[in-house]
Parts: C-alpha cells; structure tokens; sequence
C-alpha cells in the first residue's frame, strides 16, 4: 500500500421489522429514534450507539487481544490508576499496547484541576441513517410486560406500543491509519508520531475494525425483533490522503434507486487519492442494480458480493 493514511467505508443495509435504537420514549410506548428533513421524517441509530456495535462485534471475535471495559463514570480500567498528566506520559505506551478499545476508540478521563486526559478516536463512525420515510415503512407493534407473580391474582401485565419499521440504512466508518498505536510528539518543536505498536500490529488492528463490519449482532431489541444489519452494498477505499468524501457515495431516492450521477462524482473525486477502491452488493436491495453495477464497471472496479469485497479488503495488509 503506497503511504496509506486513511481507510474509508460507506455501507448500506436493508433491515426487516426492527427498533434498532430507541428514541426516549413513554412508559408504555417505545419510540424510534428519527431525523427530519422537511416534513418527513427518518429514522436513525445514533454514532454511540453504531460505535457500541462494532466494539462489541470485535469483542466477541478476540482470541489473543483484549478490551477492557470502562467503570460506571466511563474511565477506561487501563487509567483508573492514572491521577496526574506525568502518569499518563509514563504510562500511555503500555496503555495503548495492551487495550484494543483504548487505542482505537479513544477515551477521556478528568483529573480534577489539570484538565483531562484524553484520545481522539483514530476510528471515526457515522449513525446509521434510514434513507426511506418512516410513516411510510413502518407500524406499531405492541408486547406485553409481565407484572410480579402472586398466586393469590389473576396473572397479567402491562400491554407496551412499540414503534418498528423496515428501511435501507447508510452507515459508515473512517480508519485514521496514521493515529492507531499510536500519539503525536510535540516534545521537539515538530509533529511526528510516537507508536506503541509496531506496523503490524497495528494493521491487525485495523483488520479487527474492518471484519467487525460482517458480525453486527448486538444492537437493541434482538430479543423479539431479530434482523441482520450487516452490510448488503458496500464500497472500501485505502487512500493516500485522510478524507470523508466517500462519506457521500450513496444518495437513494424513494424508489429505492441509488443516484448514479452522485456514484460517478464521488468515485471520481476518491480516485484522486486512492487506487484501491473495493466494491460488494447483494440483489434485491436497490431497483436500479444494472446500472450501478455498471458504474463500478466503467470506473473499472469489480463487482463483488460484500462478503468478498470484505475479505478482499482484509487480504490488503
């Protein structure tokens, strides 16, 4: 890979019946978090809400890495012990070294009247927006909530409205390459980067993010309402510059037709620094599939299944 900076993806996924974020809700009616634009309304799952996704899809893949897991204030354990910024400067390598979750979705910790300790995440992610109206494709379903057992009353419970919808979903995530394992050292008037990990193992760590994107399992309300949110159409791009821009490769319209004019823009613009760009798509998401095919074809990108297009993008490092 020529001077990798960045690595980009941008996803769609089509659900089934789902709730997949809860908005606040009532008592006895569980909403949809939703967006609007003009009238219309959008449902959404939050960036937290994605980012606990991913973490816990490589958590449960781990086999010689580990996570640790924050406190009740959200402290990472790896700085619980951690009380002035000198502790930190001594300690930061061992930190990241040991802690999956620490080097690559950052942390903050306050230390009373020093300020914070804290890491920028080197690995940005973008809510899951649904990109179809939600009064449009959805309903209210209801369960119920069973109350206390006595023996002495007639069993019942509580009847709760709960808001589902089925939706084509873009999401994606940002790999700031430079930044994982690593931190900026400004002790000698100049940037550069100090690492705690050595290439490669910091490209495992990277791969660990990326093949996370095939096994998203534990997002909400998976008791009643299982669904896949997976990836169906996906596109990855490794570049030489850090940029977003593939952020805004997929525009679908209430035909569920993807915008080729935007697919071609788009591609053009991330071509300019990156010569890797890897694409996947199943049927049956999209009305127009010929010729988004073709876009990729013309741009001379292969047309893959996104379990390729991920396995592919693993097979680069």
């Amino acid at each position: 890979m020529k001077s990798l900076k960045g690595i980009s993806v941008v996803w769609l996924t089509k659900t089934d019946l789902t709730n997949l974020n809860a908005g606040e809700g009532e008592e006895s009616f569980i909403d949809v978090k939703k967006y609007k634009i003009g009238r219309e309304e959008y449902p959404y799952v939050s960036g937290q809400a994605m980012r606990f996704y991913i973490k816990e899809a490589i958590r449960r893949n781990l086999e010689n890495d580990s996570m640790c897991i924050p406190n009740s204030e959200g402290i990472p354990v790896c700085l619980q012990e951690i009380n002035k910024l000198e502790e930190y400067d001594d300690k930061w390598k061992s930190a990241l070294k040991g802690c999956l979750s620490c080097d690559l979705f950052g942390f903050m910790k306050p230390i009373g009247s020093q300020g914070s300790i804290t890491r920028v995440s080197p690995v940005k992610v973008a809510p899951a927006i649904g990109l179809l109206p939600f009064d449009e494709n959805s309903t209210i379903d209801f369960l119920t909530r069973k109350e206390g057992i006595n023996v002495s009353k007639k069993q019942g419970g509580k009847i709760v409205n709960v808001e589902i919808g089925t939706n084509i979903y873009k999401s994606g995530i940002s790999v700031d390459f430079q930044r994982v394992g690593g931190e900026e050292d400004w002790s000698e008037g100049i940037v550069k980067m100090d690492y705690a990990l050595n290439e490669e193992e910091r490209k495992e760590r990277i791969k660990k993010v990326i093949e996370s994107l095939r096994y998203l399992t534990d997002y909400s309300k998976q008791a009643r309402l299982l669904t896949d949110f997976t990836p169906d159409i996906i596109c990855i791009a490794f570049q030489n510059k850090y940029s977003h821009r593939l952020q805004k490769l997929f525009e679908l319209n209430k035909n569920e037709e993807l915008n080729i004019s935007r697919l071609n823009e788009i591609l053009s613009d991330v071509k300019e620094y990156s010569d890797n760009i890897i694409f996947g798509m199943i049927s049956g998401v999209i009305n127009n599939e010929e010729s988004v095919k073709k876009v990729f074809e013309d741009h001379n990108i292969p047309v893959k299944t996104p379990n390729e297009a991920i396995n592919d993008a693993l097979s680069q490092f």
